[in-house]
Parts: C-alpha cells; sequence; structure tokens
C-alpha cells in the first residue's frame, strides 16, 4: 500500500511541477491575465502526501470493517443436543470367526458360497489329501513295526525268564553239591589233613614215626590250606560274577525295553499327527453363522495358517458413527439409541452405545458403536444407516 501511494505522490509531484512551469511560460511570454493557480497546485508536497495517506487509511479502515460486517457469525463453542441429531454410519457383524488353515495344501474343493447360512462342523472345503494320506499310511507302516519289535522283545525276554526257570529247578534236583560246597570240602580236606599231621607229629615227637611220614603230611595240610583259600575265593568270584550277570543281563533288557517302548510312542505320535493332518484337510465351520469372505480359490497352494473363510455372527450388529468432538461428551456407554436400517422395507430397531472412542480420528471425530439386535440375520455388512440418539 505505501508502494500504492508512493506512485500517487509521484505523480501528482509531476503533474504540479508541469503546472507551474505553464505558470511561467504564460507571464514571461504572453500579455494575458494571470491565471490562477488551482488550490491544489498551491499546496506543498508534504500536505499532499499526509492528505494521501489519511484518505487511504480511512478507505482500508473501510474495506475491513465492511468485510468484517458481512461475514457470517460462527460460535465455535456451539453445542447442539445430540439427540435431535441424525448420524450416519456403517454396519458390520458383531462378531466374525475367522478359520485358517492347520496345515498347508491345495484347494480341491469349496462348498460354500459367501451369504450361505453353516452350522457348526458343516464342511466348508476340502484340501487335496493324497499328501496326508501317503503320510498316515508310512505313519502306519513305522506304528506296525514298532509294535512287533516290542511284542517280540517281550515274546524272548517271556522266554529267557522261563527257561531260566526251568534250569534252576533242574539245577536244585541234581544230587551232587560239589560245586556248590566246594569252600566246605575244601574245609573239611583241611581239617583231615591238620588232624594227620598233629598226630604223625605226635608219634614223630615219641619215636614211632620217621621224619619223612612227617613232612608227608606237613605237605598234605598245605596243600589242603591252599585249596581252602582258592576255594574261598572261588566262591565269592563266583557268587559276584553271577550277580553281576544277572544284573546286566536286567539292564540289558530294561534299555532294550525302553528304547523299544520310545520308538513306539514316537510312531505312535508320528501316526497321530499324521492322522490329524489329514483330517485337517476337509475345513469344517467352528460355529454356526453366515460366510461374509473366502479369499481363495479353486487350485490355490495355501500355506499353514492361512485364512481360508470368514464366518459373521449376525444375530448382533454393529453401526461404527462418526460423531463431532464437541457433541462426544453428551454419550455414554449403554445409552439408548434408534437405528434406521436400510432394509426393504426400511425398518427401525433400538440399540445401545457399545464403544466410545476416546482417540480423535484425522477428521476430528469420534468413532461410537451401536450395537443392535438382528434375530432376521440379515446380511447388512458394509451398508449405510441412520442413528439418533437418545438421552441417557
Amino acid at each position: 500500500m505505501r508502494n500504492f501511494v508512493s506512485q500517487i505522490y509521484e505523480a501528482l509531484t509531476i503533474a504540479h511541477d508541469r503546472a507551474v512551469e505553464q505558470l511561467v511560460d504564460r507571464r514571461l511570454g504572453s500579455p494575458e491575465p494571470v491565471i490562477a493557480i488551482p488550490v491544489q497546485v498551491r499546496l506543498s508536497h508534504r500536505k499532499i502526501r499526509n492528505w494521501l495517506i489519511l484518505m487511504f487509511v480511512a478507505v482500508g479502515l473501510m474495506l475491513v470493517a465492511t468485510s468484517y460486517t458481512s461475514r457470517p457469525k460462527v460460535t465455535f463453542l456451539e453445542t447442539r443436543p445430540i439427540s435431535g441429531v441424525t448420524f450416519e454410519g456403517t454396519l458390520r457383524p458383531g462378531n466374525e470367526v475367522r478359520i485358517t488353515a492347520d496345515a498347508g495344501g491345495t484347494i480341491s474343493t469349496i462348498s460354500v458360497q459367501v451369504g450361505d447360512t453353516v452350522n457348526k462342523d458343516q464342511q466348508l472345503l476340502q484340501m487335496d489329501p493324497r499328501d496326508a494320506e501317503s503320510a498316515l499310511r508310512q505313519a502306519g507302516v513305522e506304528l506296525q513295526v514298532a509294535e512287533f519289535n516290542l511284542a517280540q522283545f517281550r515274546g524272548q525276554l517271556a522266554e529267557v525268564n522261563a527257561r531260566m526257570a526251568v534250569m534252576q529247578r533242574e539245577e536244585q534236583q541234581i544230587p551232587t553239591r560239589q560245586w556248590r560246597d566246594s569252600p566246605e570240602r575244601a574245609t573239611a580236606v583241611y581239617e583231615l589233613a591238620r588232624n594227620n599231621y598233629n598226630r604223625a607229629k605226635t608219634l614223630y615227637e615219641a619215636g614211632i614215626n620217621s621224619q619223612q611220614d612227617l613232612d608227608a603230611r606237613a605237605t598234605e595240610l598245605r596243600i589242603a590250606q591252599d585249596d581252602l583259600e582258592n576255594a574261598k575265593k572261588l566262591a565269592g568270584v563266583s557268587a559276584q560274577l553271577e550277580h553281576g550277570q544277572s544284573s546286566q543281563a536286567d539292564l540289558q533288557a530294561k534299555v532294550t525295553r525302553a528304547e523299544l517302548q520310545e520308538l513306539l510312542r514316537q510312531a505312535q505320535v508320528k501316526y497321530r499327527r499324521a492322522k490329524e493332518q489329514l483330517e485337517a484337510t476337509v475345513v469344517r465351520a467352528t460355529e454356526s453363522g453366515v460366510v461374509s469372505e473366502i479369499p481363495i480359490h479353486l487350485g490355490d497352494r495355501i500355506p499353514s495358517g492361512s485364512m481360508l473363510v470368514c464366518l459373521a455372527k449376525l444375530d448382533h450388529m454393529i453401526v461404527e458413527v462418526p460423531v463431532a468432538a464437541r457433541m462426544i461428551g453428551e454419550l455414554k456407554v449403554g445409552q439408548p439409541a434408534q437405528v434406521a436400517l436400510p432394509s426393504s422395507p426400511p425398518r427401525q430397531v433400538e440399540g445401545r452405545v457399545r464403544v466410545i472412542n476416546p482417540l480423535p480420528s484425522a477428521n476430528m471425530t469420534h468413532v461410537v458403536e451401536v450395537e443392535f439386535d438382528n434375530p432376521n440375520l440379515l446380511l447388512l455388512a458394509g451398508q449405510a444407516a441412520e442413528v439418533r440418539f437418545s438421552k441417557p
């Protein structure tokens, strides 16, 4: 604005200078009477500038006042009763069940379509069962082998135990006890040899026997004593060896049985898993509901965990309504509301506020969820509905 005023001031100054020059030329060059200079020309430069500035300031103030008075009055803190306002929202099911794949496979059959009502355990689709059937047959063969090995071991162990029992009975029936009584027999022989030596010594001292006879009896005594000591050692070692062999046989039998039992357990687990995978090729509904989404197609190769079918529980529906921040304070969870449904013919149902999102969205509105019963199980998901909140 200052530039604009400066331009006008310069233009007026130039005009003033020209008027002065014309006046001088006329007084010097012609006898005509002097023409009076206009009052505006006789004004000084400073006065002209000040008057122009004041004029433009006044015009600017008038324009600002006119613009301000012409704008509509807006009260930002204005609040309208929410009970008289109609809100438009979007319908969705109150609960959805996502059925995923327990194992990977190829989709071979789809038995339902979107909008179909299904019951619990009803077949929805099936995957190619050939791989699962092959794995189940292999697991069945391994299970049979493990069961046969364990049964065979048990039979062999029972046969060995029976044979040992027979041998023990036969051993007890043998009349001689020399191999079991060798320490006792050695003791008896030693006692006899000692008595013979003592008798020979007494006779030798009496001068009846010779030195040769006494030496022979002494030799027999030493041999009998050595035999007694060896017999005792042999008996102890034999007992320890027999006990060790028995313990070793028992431990070996236990280890073998434990290994076979572990192999059998692993085979049983593998067979059970293979059977479950075969059963998982047939996908069934975990709950009753209405099919709302089938994101797969025939021939798709899907990994484990992929979503196969989405079931909607339509007995309870929800309307998501955006409510302005200035009105959200008038709502409470459980507050009644009227929901106008886009059915044919249109109908109105009673609902209640289920959730009030405390965080606003990008447009500064809060999402309010209103739930209502839907006994007719109408598939209204994604459609628009109108909501009126009642006073709490």
